[in-house]
């Protein structure tokens, strides 16, 4: 392992990437990070970059400093997000993506290790009831996904080069990124600061939900870093997560405490419908309390949609578990875990005190 280590964070502007970005920093990594937009972090370097932009990525990364480590966080999703995930056209989009950063960071000839991120959607989970716990050694899901597109393409590309790579399968992430189209906490939040603004509870805008697996972006960070170093991580493939499970209504009582709001009666909406209708009052929210966000549908994008999956809106039965097992991950090493309870109320303080939100 190079002393000089220097890593480069893929997607830095959203929920992965903008938590590997600012975490790897602050460990002591030279880091860089490149995206389209620019993250709301302080450290590391960033980089403007459009990987569908061959000559951009190939010029643009031979002009930094040699990377010794890749983590490649970046993902293209359709406008409406659920379609994009069936789509081959956008599958081949994201294959290209990886290819094209490839080409640049292999050119530098210092590459040790890449690390890409997958997902529940390896184990069929949106295209079926998933076999629960959800295990690296079953065969590959019989599916098009651009996970697979990716990781041949890595595997391959590694052999050839002779760096390693490991890659992780978390569940649905929870952190903090503006626009990301997968976060389901920027839809709560925000719908819970505009109900409190209009004078009413923390009214439940879903359906009925089971057990659901979490990952709390800092602490993939963590493994992250971990597996960078780790012998044991190389060519292999890990589901992570915090290493419980909960249940949405279960904890919507703390999530309104946290918010200092009472529950109020469950008010089933399709957010996706709603909400994009209270930018204004959003836009009055952030004037009152001097907050630093955007406007609601810039900070919340297709989150909305994949909120009124998550939440289970119309579903009168919850949806079939996406659970994992992460006993490989423990086995080989990262033991690091989170109470997910515990998770939504810090990210909750976090964002209050980031003035995002506003306070209790």
């Amino acid at each position: 392992m190079s002393a000089d280590r220097r890593v480069l964070v893929v997607g830095a502007s959203g929920i992965v990437g903008r938590a590997a970005f600012e975490h790897f920093a602050r460990q002591g990594w030279d880091t860089y990070g490149v995206s389209r937009r620019k993250p709301d972090v302080s450290v590391g370097t960033h980089i403007p970059l459009d990987l569908l932009d061959t000559a951009a990525c190939r010029d643009g990364l031979a002009a930094l400093p040699r990377f010794t480590h890749v983590v490649f966080a970046a993902l293209q999703e359709k406008p409406g997000l659920l379609g994009g995930w069936f789509d081959p056209e956008q599958m081949e989009i994201n294959r290209r993506m990886l290819e094209n950063l490839l080409d640049g960071a292999e050119a530098g000839g210092a590459l040790e290790h890449v690390s890409l991120l997958q997902g529940t959607k390896a184990y069929g989970a949106h295209v079926g009831r998933m076999k629960v716990p959800g295990r690296e050694r079953e065969p590959r899901h019989d599916h098009e996904n651009f996970y697979w597109l990716q990781e041949d393409l890595l595997r391959e590309r590694a052999a050839r080069a002779g760096y390693a790579w490991t890659v992780w399968r978390p569940p649905v992430i929870y952190g903090h990124a503006f626009g990301a189209p997968m976060n389901p906490l920027a839809p709560a939040v925000t719908y819970a600061a505009i109900a409190k603004h209009e004078g009413r509870g923390l009214e439940w805008p879903g359906g009925r939900t089971g057990p659901v697996d979490a990952m709390d972006a800092r602490l993939l960070a963590r493994a992250l870093e971990w597996g960078a170093d780790a012998v044991d991580a190389c060519g292999e493939i890990f589901n992570v997560s915090n290493g419980d499970v909960f249940v949405w209504e279960n904890v919507w009582g703390r999530v309104a405490e946290a918010l200092g709001m009472e529950v109020g009666a469950p008010a089933p909406q399709k957010l996706a419908e709603t909400m994009p209708a209270k930018a204004a009052v959003w836009d009055e929210i952030v004037a009152k309390h001097g907050l630093r966000s955007p406007g609601l549908m810039e900070f919340v994008g297709d989150s909305f949609i994949y909120a009124d999956v998550h939440f289970g809106f119309g579903r009168d039965e919850a949806a079939p578990a996406h659970l994992l097992s992460t006993i490989k991950l423990r086995h080989a090493g990262f033991d690091g875990c989170i109470d997910s309870e515990d998770m939504l109320v810090d990210w909750i303080e976090w964002m209050q005190k980031e003035r995002l939100i506003p306070p209790a």
